[in-house]
């Protein structure tokens, strides 16, 4: 069956076309005098709906639709995000291989250290290229990975993150071989990639691993929060045990506002061949335009994720300048760049806005190119447990960071965004680690408050 039509939404308004009395959750009872028109369709899990915890027919439907659209065995839908799918695809091959270890990429989401810390599950870090001359971190390599796997049989779980918030990608099929071969599940975290794979070869191969996990808002039509999981006939976990830990993360109200944003998505890709033709356009108009900066440096790279533009150059004050002149918004901006990031709901036009305003503003000549100075995360010694780390560093008392050196850390340090660990409960922290840290160029978090100099070690 072509899902080429919104059946949730198609069965939503039949249904609210019969006004029916919700004698049931939610309490606005869709009364517009209380709730906006958009939370018209926020019901919950009455007859006829399915449930997405056990789905069987208008979900499921769905979720078979999904499997189908990105050629996987079988998919999930999230409106958890991408980390609840990230939290439970761990959990679930954690528990599939008791007492195994991971090899982690040091450049992985916040979420990924939180599923591990919750599994309690030891960590080998994977650590990715650096290049001196870029302020991000790059690929990691499918032959360092097998070096890594060929001298430690515990490892089971491969995680690495392609493409990453710049656009960076890795040789996830490299990797995947690699994995196999060593009996290894490798959880690909595509949130930033989930427009890959699909169309023609203009945005390129899907990312490749047994359990990949793609944000659906990130680049693609469906609302902020939703995402899938897809798995592959590789896999061998068990759908028992995935559902399992999906139905511990996620919510036991799922919206469905949020479940028919992501059926009206994957039928507009069904119905619409020519859906991200515009969004084309406009990425070759930037691609062909940006290049010519002269102030400053305009990132492509032979293989990369197309819809992120990375302009290098003094990105607080070029952030702050399209947004005060040009009324331009852009993702992330740090002392040595800027994400723009585009969308299925970009077209030439709008993205041919952004190009002019970065050209206008490159005219000027008043932005002088920083000298871009990479200190790469050091190598991390992991001396205690991450999750008995992070427990004791509940109570553990804090230092200045600068008297800290050679002691353990006993919470998280991350740029945000896009959410990637500085420092990790259990680390050892060394002068190299305090230079790492001192060098970002990103706000620094602890929790959710800024970082202000202080952190909890353990004794």
């Amino acid at each position: 069956m072509q899902y080429n039509n919104d059946r949730l939404g198609a069965a939503l308004k039949m249904y609210l076309g019969t006004d029916p009395l919700p004698m049931h959750m939610p309490g606005h009872k869709r009364n517009t005098d209380v709730i906006s028109k958009a939370f018209k369709e926020d019901i919950t899990e009455i007859s006829g709906f399915d449930n997405l915890h056990s789905p069987k027919g208008l979900i499921k439907d769905m979720e078979d639709a999904a499997a189908k659209l990105w050629g996987a065995d079988k998919a999930y839908i999230s409106v958890g995000g991408s980390t609840a799918m990230l939290l439970a695809a761990i959990s679930a091959v954690a528990a599939a291989s008791p007492g195994c270890h991971a090899l982690v990429a040091m450049n992985c989401h916040l979420a990924v250290w939180h599923a591990l810390e919750l599994t309690g599950t030891p960590i080998v870090p994977l650590m990715p290229v650096t290049d001196t001359a870029l302020p991000f971190a790059g690929s990691v390599s499918a032959y360092e990975i097998e070096n890594i796997l060929m001298r430690n049989p515990q490892i089971k779980m491969v995680i690495v993150t392609s493409p990453t918030y710049e656009g960076v990608l890795s040789d996830c099929k490299g990797i995947a071989s690699v994995a196999r071969r060593y009996d290894a599940t490798l959880i690909t975290d595509c949130a930033h990639g989930a427009h890959l794979g699909l169309g023609d070869d203009f945005w390129g191969e899907e990312q490749e691993g047994d359990i990949v996990i793609k944000s659906l808002h990130k680049t693609l039509n469906a609302p902020t929060q939703t995402a899938v999981m897809l798995t592959y006939e590789t896999c061998g976990i068990s759908e028992t045990l995935i559902r399992h830990y999906i139905d511990v993360y996620e919510t036991s109200s799922p919206s469905y506002v949020l479940l028919k944003g992501v059926s009206s998505m994957i039928a507009d890709i069904n119905s619409n061949k020519d859906l991200m033709k515009e969004w084309e356009k406009g990425i070759i108009y930037a691609e062909q335009n940006l290049s010519s900066l002269k102030n400053f440096r305009f990132w492509q790279a032979p293989i990369r994720e197309r819809s992120k533009l990375v302009i290098l150059g003094d990105g607080i004050r070029l952030a702050e300048q399209l947004r005060s002149d040009f009324n331009i918004e852009v993702e992330a901006a740090f002392a040595t760049h800027i994400i723009a990031m585009t969308g299925v709901g970009d077209t030439e036009e709008s993205i041919a806005r952004f190009v002019s305003a970065m050209l206008k503003i490159d005219e000027l000549g008043s932005f002088e190119m920083p000298e871009i100075r990479v200190i790469p995360r050091p190598k991390p010694h992991l001396i205690d447990n991450i999750k008995t780390a992070a427990a004791r560093g509940l109570t553990a008392e804090e230092a200045p960071l600068e008297e800290s050196c050679g002691k353990l850390s006993g919470e998280y340090l991350f740029c945000y965004p896009p959410g990637v660990p500085l420092l990790v409960p259990g680390e050892l922290i060394t002068s190299e680690t305090l230079d790492y840290i001192n060098s970002g160029t990103a706000r620094i978090l602890r929790g959710h408050e800024v970082f202000e100099g202080s952190i909890r070690v353990l004794p």
